[in-house]
């Protein structure tokens, strides 16, 4: 019966605690997010902090997608070439010959 009741008891502390860390990453989530309107992101917050396992389950489902998405840059070694290479031909170092073969170059390797 101890064995039992220590188990449950340990078994409730895990899940406690699943549930707080949980809680903490959709409040920390919420805060580093962009949404469509600042209103938004307040009524996530309070909802998520006040109701923490209903307003989590919310968020998780609903949530993400009141979210604006950042599309980041792609940058890549050859996209760079490519961008000092335009630069170069913009300023006249480079003439369109020599810009078109070192673009030609950049691409196919």
């Amino acid at each position: 019966m101890e064995a039992m009741l220590s188990s449950m008891i340990i078994f409730g502390l895990l899940l406690g605690l699943a549930i707080f860390g949980a809680w903490i990453w959709a409040l920390v989530d919420i805060l580093r997010s962009t949404f469509s309107d600042i209103a938004i992101k307040i009524i996530w917050f309070l909802l998520v902090f006040c109701i923490p396992l209903l307003g989590f389950i919310l968020y998780v489902i609903l949530g993400k997608s009141t979210k604006i998405v950042e599309v980041t840059q792609i940058s890549s070694p050859k996209y760079d070439d490519l961008e000092k290479i335009k630069k170069l031909h913009d300023s006249g170092v480079l003439n369109d010959d020599e810009y078109e073969s070192e673009k030609s170059k950049l691409l196919n390797s």
